[in-house]
């Protein structure tokens, strides 16, 4: 095995090797909410795919498969990162002073509460937290 298959085999690897550790890791905290880590893996398998076409005399067609194979990890995972994934931006509606509209809510125990409810006997915080899943 010459040292541009053992590149390009390496950097399918590691290509999969970020896929299955991001699929098994999802229920860590730090691994979900930052899923970067897999898009610079991808990029690191990239890398090694290119320099295995760079050293590649004869039988170059695996390092190209590898290399089309973890470009198109990098590129797929990294729309899926930074453009499918995103939170949209919303305006705020409401200003500092103004009336909300009224609305119905679940509280922790499961009952529904309505604004309308507290407006005028006492002051209200809304905090909305993260589930899990």
């Amino acid at each position: 095995m010459t040292v541009s298959s053992k590149l390009a085999a390496l950097g399918v690897v590691v290509a999969i090797a970020a896929i299955a550790a991001y699929a098994l890791l999802l229920r860590v905290a730090i691994v979900r909410n930052h899923p970067e880590g897999y898009v610079v893996a991808f990029a690191l398998a990239t890398a090694l795919a290119a320099l295995a076409v760079a050293r590649a005399r004869a039988r170059r067609w695996p390092a190209w498969l590898a290399l089309g194979l973890t470009s198109l990890l990098l590129a797929g995972g990294a729309w899926f990162n930074f453009v499918a994934a995103r939170v949209p931006d919303t305006p705020t509606v409401l200003r500092v002073g103004e009336r909300p509209p009224d609305f119905t809510l679940s509280d922790a125990a499961g009952r529904d509460v309505s604004l309308s409810e507290y407006r005028g006997k006492k002051p209200v915080v809304i905090v909305f937290y993260r589930g899990y899943w």
